[in-house]
């Protein structure tokens, strides 16, 4: 009988995992968003998808709470827990059911794809952070598994974390606006910190998938703080007044 214990992860034979496959699935969703938005920029009604859109985004809750209590599981499990360096910086390559785990991750940012195609045909505004991360997560996933990136741990967690309670505030179950804004803050935190960290120390894993993933939590942590605190926006202004001044004097 099968067990999960029994997975093996090969960078580019796991289905889905080759480079090919994500630049096809990149190309393909902004395709399918743009056609969407389109289409429904002629229409004066949305679509009622809201029932649909309340029971995926409990899925997606529901799965991402068992993901958060697994990783810790089969962390303790693997001895990840024994010590800082064993955690975050250098480990054995995950296998098994860690491996699993973290490769049925990688799919959930697929099946994340879902989320921005409901709120388009609910015409719900698509925040451009909110079309950006979409767009990129898989990616970014993908690069750390392929690339071996040691600090995937805390990563994992403080997103399933956030997920747990951020889908079923999408779909009504609770009003957690506020633990959303720390989870969130603490999120990016916790990417850039950790992206930076394994840099300058050296930890396991891709140079190049580590440089990558703290491309993306920049760009990340530029959306989450314009979305909140619309610091480009002020910027904008505060380079236009610059400028009106500079004609006037």
């Amino acid at each position: 009988m099968w067990h999960p214990d029994d997975f093996i992860f090969v960078p580019g034979q796991t289905p889905l995992t080759s480079l090919r496959f994500l630049i096809f699935i990149f190309i393909f969703h902004f395709i399918i968003t743009c056609a969407l938005e389109i289409i429904m920029t002629r229409r004066a009604k949305p679509i009622d998808v809201r029932r649909i859109q309340r029971y995926n985004n409990l899925l997606i809750g529901i799965y991402s709470a068992v993901t958060f209590a697994l990783a810790n599981i089969l962390a303790y499990r693997d001895s990840r827990f024994d010590s800082w360096d064993r955690l975050v910086c250098h480990r054995p390559t995950p296998k098994g059911a860690y491996a699993l785990l973290w490769y049925i991750f990688y799919l959930s940012k697929l099946w994340e794809f879902l989320d921005i195609y409901l709120v388009i045909l609910n015409k719900t505004p698509v925040l451009m952070h909110f079309r950006w991360h979409h767009q990129t997560t898989p990616s970014v996933v993908l690069a750390g598994l392929l690339g071996d990136v040691s600090y995937e741990w805390p990563t994992l967690v403080c997103n399933s974390l956030l997920h747990t309670f951020m889908y079923p505030h999408f779909a009504g179950v609770w009003n957690v606006h506020r633990i959303l804004l720390v989870l969130g803050a603490s999120q990016l935190l916790t990417g850039l910190g950790f992206s930076i960290y394994a840099l300058i120390v050296g930890c396991g894993g891709s140079f190049y998938a580590q440089i990558w993933g703290l491309s993306m939590y920049i760009t990340y942590t530029i959306g989450y703080l314009n979305e909140h605190f619309h610091l480009v926006d002020r910027l904008r202004v505060f380079i236009s007044a610059s400028r009106n001044d500079s004609k006037q004097s």
